[in-house]
Protein backbone atom coordinates (compact mmCIF):
# COMPACT_ATOMS: atom_id res chain seq x y z
CA UNK A 1 0.00 0.00 0.00
CA UNK A 2 1.28 3.53 -0.59
CA UNK A 3 2.16 5.33 2.24
CA UNK A 4 -0.01 7.34 4.42
CA UNK A 5 1.13 11.11 2.55
CA UNK A 6 0.72 10.07 -0.64
CA UNK A 7 -2.84 9.16 0.44
CA UNK A 8 -3.30 12.30 2.34
CA UNK A 9 -1.78 14.51 -0.45
CA UNK A 10 -3.96 12.32 -3.15
CA UNK A 11 -7.32 13.22 -0.99
CA UNK A 12 -5.65 16.83 -0.81
CA UNK A 13 -5.99 17.16 -4.19
CA UNK A 14 -8.67 15.28 -5.02
CA UNK A 15 -10.65 17.85 -2.68
CA UNK A 16 -9.21 20.94 -4.37
CA UNK A 17 -10.27 19.65 -7.65
CA UNK A 18 -13.78 19.43 -6.61
CA UNK A 19 -13.62 22.71 -4.63
CA UNK A 20 -12.34 24.22 -8.29
CA UNK A 21 -15.23 22.73 -10.44
CA UNK A 22 -17.95 23.93 -7.74
CA UNK A 23 -16.00 27.56 -7.91
CA UNK A 24 -16.00 27.02 -11.64
CA UNK A 25 -19.69 26.03 -11.84
CA UNK A 26 -20.68 29.08 -9.64
CA UNK A 27 -18.96 31.60 -12.43
CA UNK A 28 -20.65 29.85 -15.21
CA UNK A 29 -24.35 30.03 -13.45
CA UNK A 30 -23.50 33.42 -12.78
CA UNK A 31 -22.70 34.32 -16.42
CA UNK A 32 -25.76 32.52 -17.47
CA UNK A 33 -27.69 34.65 -15.57
CA UNK A 34 -26.64 37.63 -16.88
CA UNK A 35 -27.29 36.08 -19.98
CA UNK A 36 -31.06 35.73 -18.99
CA UNK A 37 -30.88 39.14 -17.34
CA UNK A 38 -29.75 40.89 -20.54
CA UNK A 39 -32.69 39.08 -22.38
CA UNK A 40 -35.09 39.89 -20.33
CA UNK A 41 -34.15 43.56 -20.79
CA UNK A 42 -34.02 43.82 -23.85
CA UNK A 43 -37.47 41.87 -24.16
CA UNK A 44 -38.85 44.50 -21.84
CA UNK A 45 -37.34 47.82 -23.52
CA UNK A 46 -37.70 47.00 -27.09
CA UNK A 47 -33.72 46.50 -27.91
CA UNK A 48 -31.65 49.13 -26.91
CA UNK A 49 -34.55 52.13 -27.40
CA UNK A 50 -34.54 55.48 -24.88
CA UNK A 51 -37.68 53.77 -23.13
CA UNK A 52 -38.63 54.35 -19.63
CA UNK A 53 -40.91 51.92 -17.66
CA UNK A 54 -41.77 52.32 -14.09
CA UNK A 55 -41.15 49.89 -11.57
CA UNK A 56 -45.31 49.11 -11.38
CA UNK A 57 -45.76 48.62 -14.92
CA UNK A 58 -42.44 46.32 -15.54
CA UNK A 59 -43.79 44.18 -12.37
CA UNK A 60 -47.41 44.18 -14.31
CA UNK A 61 -45.70 43.67 -17.46
CA UNK A 62 -43.98 40.69 -16.77
CA UNK A 63 -46.43 39.27 -14.58
CA UNK A 64 -49.80 39.66 -16.13
CA UNK A 65 -49.26 40.45 -19.93
CA UNK A 66 -45.72 38.22 -20.19
CA UNK A 67 -46.91 35.60 -17.30
CA UNK A 68 -43.20 34.59 -16.35
CA UNK A 69 -43.66 35.86 -13.22
CA UNK A 70 -45.97 35.63 -10.16
CA UNK A 71 -47.07 39.45 -9.20
CA UNK A 72 -44.87 39.15 -5.89
CA UNK A 73 -41.81 37.68 -7.51
CA UNK A 74 -42.24 40.43 -10.29
CA UNK A 75 -41.72 43.40 -8.02
CA UNK A 76 -39.02 41.98 -6.33
CA UNK A 77 -37.16 40.87 -9.23
CA UNK A 78 -37.67 44.45 -10.44
CA UNK A 79 -36.83 45.58 -7.38
CA UNK A 80 -33.56 43.50 -7.08
CA UNK A 81 -32.61 44.27 -10.74
CA UNK A 82 -33.21 48.19 -9.51
CA UNK A 83 -30.74 47.57 -6.80
CA UNK A 84 -28.02 45.42 -8.31
CA UNK A 85 -27.88 47.92 -11.11
CA UNK A 86 -29.18 46.54 -13.93
CA UNK A 87 -32.31 49.29 -14.00
CA UNK A 88 -30.97 52.63 -13.62
CA UNK A 89 -33.24 56.22 -13.23
CA UNK A 90 -35.91 56.99 -10.64
CA UNK A 91 -38.83 53.88 -9.74
CA UNK A 92 -41.25 55.80 -12.20
CA UNK A 93 -38.63 56.37 -14.97
CA UNK A 94 -36.31 53.11 -15.28
CA UNK A 95 -34.04 52.10 -17.98
CA UNK A 96 -31.79 49.40 -18.80
CA UNK A 97 -27.94 50.40 -17.52
CA UNK A 98 -25.45 50.48 -19.84
CA UNK A 99 -23.96 47.33 -21.66
CA UNK A 100 -26.86 45.32 -20.53
CA UNK A 101 -28.96 44.60 -23.92
CA UNK A 102 -26.91 42.73 -25.57
CA UNK A 103 -28.46 39.64 -25.39
CA UNK A 104 -31.30 39.20 -28.03
CA UNK A 105 -34.08 36.28 -27.23
CA UNK A 106 -35.00 34.47 -29.59
CA UNK A 107 -38.76 33.87 -30.58
CA UNK A 108 -40.51 31.90 -27.52
CA UNK A 109 -38.05 32.30 -25.23
CA UNK A 110 -39.35 32.61 -21.46
CA UNK A 111 -36.85 33.95 -18.44
CA UNK A 112 -35.50 31.50 -16.10
CA UNK A 113 -34.90 34.35 -13.10
CA UNK A 114 -35.18 33.62 -9.10
CA UNK A 115 -34.97 36.40 -7.36
CA UNK A 116 -31.95 34.70 -5.10
CA UNK A 117 -29.96 34.48 -8.55
CA UNK A 118 -29.57 37.64 -9.73
CA UNK A 119 -26.20 38.88 -9.48
CA UNK A 120 -24.86 42.47 -9.18
CA UNK A 121 -24.36 44.66 -13.21
CA UNK A 122 -21.09 45.01 -14.35
CA UNK A 123 -19.15 47.51 -12.43
CA UNK A 124 -18.38 51.17 -14.99
CA UNK A 125 -14.93 50.33 -13.65
CA UNK A 126 -14.69 47.18 -15.41
CA UNK A 127 -16.08 48.95 -18.61
CA UNK A 128 -13.85 51.65 -18.47
CA UNK A 129 -10.82 49.46 -17.98
CA UNK A 130 -11.99 47.55 -21.09
CA UNK A 131 -12.31 50.92 -23.38
CA UNK A 132 -9.08 52.01 -21.87
CA UNK A 133 -6.63 49.33 -21.11
CA UNK A 134 -3.28 50.01 -19.17
CA UNK A 135 -0.76 50.13 -21.85
CA UNK A 136 2.78 48.08 -20.74
CA UNK A 137 5.91 50.33 -19.19
CA UNK A 138 8.87 49.65 -18.86
CA UNK A 139 9.64 47.83 -15.47
CA UNK A 140 10.70 49.97 -12.18
CA UNK A 141 10.67 49.71 -8.54
CA UNK A 142 7.96 52.03 -8.18
CA UNK A 143 4.37 50.15 -7.55
CA UNK A 144 1.73 50.99 -10.06
CA UNK A 145 -0.41 53.68 -9.71
CA UNK A 146 -3.55 52.12 -12.11
CA UNK A 147 -7.11 51.04 -11.61
CA UNK A 148 -5.88 47.71 -11.97
CA UNK A 149 -3.24 47.38 -8.63
CA UNK A 150 -5.74 49.10 -6.64
CA UNK A 151 -9.03 46.61 -6.83
CA UNK A 152 -9.79 43.51 -6.42
CA UNK A 153 -10.06 43.21 -10.62
CA UNK A 154 -6.42 44.21 -10.73
CA UNK A 155 -5.32 41.44 -8.57
CA UNK A 156 -7.64 39.22 -10.78
CA UNK A 157 -6.24 40.56 -13.47
CA UNK A 158 -1.87 40.50 -12.11
CA UNK A 159 -2.45 37.20 -10.88
CA UNK A 160 -4.01 35.36 -14.00
CA UNK A 161 -1.05 37.42 -15.68
CA UNK A 162 1.61 35.96 -13.65
CA UNK A 163 0.29 32.31 -13.55
CA UNK A 164 -0.16 31.87 -16.77
CA UNK A 165 3.08 33.89 -18.02
CA UNK A 166 1.11 36.19 -20.16
CA UNK A 167 1.31 40.17 -20.10
CA UNK A 168 -1.43 41.82 -18.43
CA UNK A 169 -2.45 43.79 -21.92
CA UNK A 170 -2.66 40.31 -23.95
CA UNK A 171 -4.96 39.31 -20.89
CA UNK A 172 -7.57 41.83 -21.45
CA UNK A 173 -7.51 41.49 -24.80
CA UNK A 174 -8.54 38.01 -24.42
CA UNK A 175 -10.99 38.84 -21.91
CA UNK A 176 -12.67 41.81 -24.33
CA UNK A 177 -13.10 39.13 -27.45
CA UNK A 178 -15.05 36.79 -24.72
CA UNK A 179 -16.89 39.32 -23.37
CA UNK A 180 -18.41 40.42 -27.14
CA UNK A 181 -19.05 36.98 -27.51
CA UNK A 182 -20.68 35.51 -24.24
CA UNK A 183 -22.56 39.15 -24.16
CA UNK A 184 -23.52 41.37 -20.80
CA UNK A 185 -20.82 39.64 -18.48
CA UNK A 186 -18.54 41.92 -16.12
CA UNK A 187 -14.49 41.46 -17.79
CA UNK A 188 -13.47 40.23 -14.25
CA UNK A 189 -16.16 36.94 -15.41
CA UNK A 190 -14.12 37.35 -19.09
CA UNK A 191 -10.87 36.86 -16.85
CA UNK A 192 -12.25 34.04 -15.32
CA UNK A 193 -12.83 31.86 -18.69
CA UNK A 194 -9.16 33.14 -20.20
CA UNK A 195 -7.93 31.46 -16.92
CA UNK A 196 -9.39 28.21 -17.43
CA UNK A 197 -8.79 27.89 -20.44
CA UNK A 198 -4.87 28.39 -19.60
CA UNK A 199 -5.79 25.64 -17.17
CA UNK A 200 -5.02 27.61 -13.81
CA UNK A 201 -5.78 27.05 -10.60
CA UNK A 202 -9.54 28.41 -10.35
CA UNK A 203 -10.21 27.88 -6.55
CA UNK A 204 -7.37 30.93 -5.49
CA UNK A 205 -8.57 32.74 -8.96
CA UNK A 206 -12.53 33.00 -8.21
CA UNK A 207 -11.53 33.30 -4.14
CA UNK A 208 -10.26 37.21 -5.67
CA UNK A 209 -13.57 38.44 -6.60
CA UNK A 210 -17.08 38.35 -5.53
CA UNK A 211 -19.39 35.95 -6.68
Amino acid sequence: MPPSFFNQARRCSEANIKRGDTMWHLVMMQIETEKEISMLLYASFQGPSKLKISKDDLARMWSLEMQWFSPEDASTIVQLLHEHGWLVGAENALSPCRGSLLESPELGWQPFLRAGEIPFAPIVDEEQAEIDPVPESPKTDEPENTLYSEDAFGKLLSTVSSMSGLERREVIRRAKRKRLALGPVSLSMSVLLIAREQNLEMDRLVGLIEI
